[in-house]
This record gives structure tokens, sequence and C-alpha cells, in this order.
């Protein structure tokens, strides 16, 4: 079955992450970013289209099982899916706990978002795939209609003059873009359903919003207001007003952060289940989830000063992720233990 998963995790660090470090990087001449941005990460899409097409459509475990140099490539994924679960785990109360439940425990809002994606995890993977497909129309229904209600309140003066910051500032900004939203994407790799056209589609979909995302958000916030907002994406919303009395609508556009959190929160605990040993998988798995919980609550999410840490680091952490999944298809495409795994039948 088709999927939009695709989308979801182009966007999904993008909120309270990406788009903070763009506006920090680049100013006003984010939206420029973007566009770089987006052809940089076609590249890296095109590479685990790669990735993907060496695996034949065989399981990831199954077929990097078969030698020592595999396992340690596995454990690398699992790694890497735990730290992305961080990633989202550390954002999500960050929004909360700023702009809705001032005084409510880190712990309270993410044990309910946790549990909700594992319980949809335990699901067969159409189930997944369906409510992408649904929350897909819904997301883009809702980023139209806000984007509509801000064309009001857009100077145009904001945004000149062009190439206002160094080109490399901008350059920066673009490969902070590409890797945030491109190198999560292998997280979907054992989703079969899409061919390298549709994900193409997806993330081409989901940087076009973001570029409407940012250059909405130049143009009516401007500087020096996009580099003081935690969540400017999220305060420029909060101008709209209809009939000039009814307020506070941005309230309902956290659903589309919503949709992006957690669709990508499921796809990496539904990976992380099945690329864990057979035996004790249940015991393994519900420890790296206390562990999860444990990190995002009480070490990262406990002191903001690491928080910050956290998000300026993650675009190089990832970059060096990426390194290693290069030198994965290289060694799926030199390994004859793999070979013949890939060649069995």
């Amino acid at each position: 079955m088709k999927n939009k998963l695709t989308y979801f995790i182009t966007r999904s660090s993008m909120f309270g992450i990406g788009y903070y470090l763009l506006f920090k990087y680049a100013g006003k001449d984010a939206w420029l970013s973007v566009l770089l941005g987006i052809i940089l990460g076609i590249g890296v899409l095109y590479i685990y289209k790669m990735i993907k097409e060496t695996f034949n459509n065989k399981e990831i475990k199954d077929v990097l099982c078969q030698s020592k140099m595999g396992l340690f490539y596995l454990i690398i994924l699992i790694i890497f899916y735990i730290y992305l679960a961080c990633v989202i785990l550390v954002l999500l109360p960050m929004f909360v706990n700023s702009f809705y439940l001032l005084y409510t425990p880190k712990f309270f809002v993410v044990i309910p978002f946790l549990l909700l994606a594992i319980y949809l995890s335990s699901k067969e993977k159409y189930v997944l795939e369906s409510l992408s497909n649904l929350l897909f129309i819904l997301s883009i229904i809702i980023i139209i209609i806000y984007a509509l209600f801000l064309t009001k309140y857009i100077k145009l003066d904001n945004i000149l003059p062009i190439f206002d910051h160094s080109s490399f500032s901008i350059i920066k900004g673009s490969l902070v873009f590409a890797s945030i939203t491109s190198i999560p994407q292998i997280v979907s790799i054992n989703y079969k359903g899409n061919s390298f056209k549709d994900d193409f589609k997806d993330y081409l979909i989901a940087g076009s919003f973001s570029f409407i995302n940012v250059l909405f958000t130049i143009l009516t916030l401007g500087e020096p207001l996009i580099n003081i907002y935690s969540f400017p994406e999220y305060a420029v919303l909060k101008q709209i007003k209809i009939l000039d009395f009814i307020e506070n609508i941005e309230n309902l556009s956290t659903f589309i952060w919503y949709f992006d959190l957690f669709v990508t929160l499921t796809v990496l605990i539904n990976n992380l289940k099945t690329h864990l040993p057979n035996k004790y998988n249940k015991v393994y798995f519900n420890l790296i989830m206390v562990l999860i919980v444990f990190l995002t609550v009480f070490v990262i999410g406990s002191d903001y000063e690491i928080i910050i840490e956290f998000f300026y680091t993650y675009p190089i952490v990832l970059a060096f992720f990426f390194l290693i999944f290069i030198s994965l298809l290289i060694y799926i495409k030199k390994s004859k233990k793999i070979k013949k795994e890939l060649e069995s039948n």
C-alpha cells in the first residue's frame, strides 16, 4: 500500500528545530536556503533509493544478521531510531509547556503520546499507512487555510533586501534543511508500497509547504522577531484574527505538527520492534522505551542549555549517521555473504 510517511518524516524535525536553526543561520534569507536544501535533500533520497533496491524487498534485519559487520550496521540503525525518538519527545513537551500546559511535568506530556504511538505500532503496517494517507489530506487543508489567513499580514519590505546575509550563511542553512528533512528518511526504507517517484513527490510537497511556512513567517514577522521566538512558525499564527474579535485560532494549527511527530514516532517504534532480536524482544523493547523516556525527560529535557546544544548539534549528528549509511550501501554491494542472502529466495 502506498503511504505518505515521507511527507511526515520530512516535516517532523523542522518543527521547533529546523525553522529555529534556519532563521538563526540565514535570517530573512532562509527561504533561499530552503530552495537549495530541497535540491540537496533529493540527492539524499536518491542514495536511499539505491540502498532500498539493494535489499531486494527483504527485511533489513534478515539481511544484515548474516554477518558481524551487518550486525554492526543494524545496531547503528537502532541507535539512530532511538536518537530520533528522543528528538521528537524533547520537542513535544518543550512546545506544550511553552504555550499550553505551563506547569505540567514533562513526564505526563510524553507518556500518553508515546503509549499511543506504541499502540499503533502494534497493529499491522497497513494501519499506519492508511492513517498517513488520511492525515496527509488534513495536514494540507490546515496549512492552506492558515496560509490564506496570513496573507493580510504580509509586508514585502520584511524580505528586502535579498541576499542580506552572506552566501556562507545561506549555504549553511541549506545544509541544515537538507539534513533535517532528508537524512531521517531511511526510517521508512522497510515500507515497500512506494516507488522513488512517490517518495520524491511527497518530499517535494513537504519541502514546498516548509518553504511557504518560512516565507510567510519572514514576510509577516520580519527580522529580528524571527530570531527571537523559539517557535517562530507558531508565533506568526498568533497574529491571526477573524472579524477582528475571534482570536487564538492558531491552536488548531498545532494538529499538523502533532501529526508529523506522531506518525514519525510510530514508524520509529515499529522499526525498533522489528529490528531487535526475536529472543527477549519485549524485554529489550521495554528497556529501550524506558531509556528514551529517561533521556528525554530527566537528562536532555531537564536542562535548557542541554536542549539548545542538542538542537544545534542535531544536523551534525545526522550528517555523521548519513556517512555511515553511505558506507552501508558500499558494504552491501561488496559483501559476498550479503549478496548470497539477497540472491536467495
